[in-house]
């Protein structure tokens, strides 16, 4: 004989059957509400290689520094040394600054113009000498500090505003530290800069073509 089961039975004693959600089993079973791969946190040996890569550069940035000495100023390990152009001469900060203003040539000696070149700086980074020289003078003009290495052939370079200068008379090697950019405002304001120039003389030049950027430099013969 067989008898009829009403459906409503059916789905109550198959619900009845399932066990607690806790008790279900997890292997092989994908859950919807599953933590996204992109929030998934790293595996400890990933992590660790992390860790490690982090401290070796740290480790690295901070011994790489050098002193100048008697000036008491750190800068880049062996000084910004690498030769940008036929002449020897390198970046006046490192790394490679972007240049804000370009060098503006004067139509005469007192027309107005850009003399020199604006490098993008921040307060207390190093500034370094383009090149092998003297310091031939080391002090403050309108509230800035200025410093002047002198160069052969009659080349000068200046640099400004500049604290913690160095004192004239000082012997500078292309990319030593010779003082660190002021928080004194200059013609950048609001932001900082590294005013660097270049004189031949009593002429201003552009100094990026100390690094082959710019129109030549003609030097004095003798």
């Amino acid at each position: 004989m067989r008898f009829l089961v009403p459906a409503a039975w059916v789905a109550l004693v198959a619900t009845a059957a399932l066990p607690p959600a806790a008790a279900w089993p997890t292997t092989g079973t994908r859950v919807a509400t599953a933590t996204p791969t992109s929030l998934t946190a790293p595996s400890a040996p990933a992590a660790a290689a992390a860790a490690a890569t982090t401290v070796t550069t740290a480790a690295t940035t901070t011994a790489a520094t050098t002193r100048t000495p008697g000036t008491g100023i750190d800068g880049p390990a062996g000084g910004n040394t690498r030769d940008t152009s036929r002449r020897g001469f390198v970046w006046p900060l490192a790394p490679r600054p972007a240049v804000l203003r370009q060098y503006e040539q004067p139509r005469t000696q007192w027309s107005s113009g850009h003399r020199g070149v604006d490098l993008s700086a921040a307060v207390g980074q190093v500034v370094v000498s383009a090149g092998d020289g003297v310091v031939s003078f080391s002090g403050v003009i309108a509230g800035r500090g200025v410093i002047t290495v002198r160069h052969s052939g009659g080349l000068r370079t200046t640099y400004e505003p500049v604290d913690q200068r160095v004192a004239s008379g000082t012997v500078v090697h292309r990319g030593g530290p010779i003082g660190t950019l002021s928080s004194a405002a200059g013609h950048c304001a609001p932001i900082t800069c590294l005013h660097w120039g270049a004189i031949v003389g009593k002429h201003y030049r552009d100094p990026l073509s100390l690094l082959g950027l710019g129109r030549p430099i003609l030097l004095p013969l003798g």
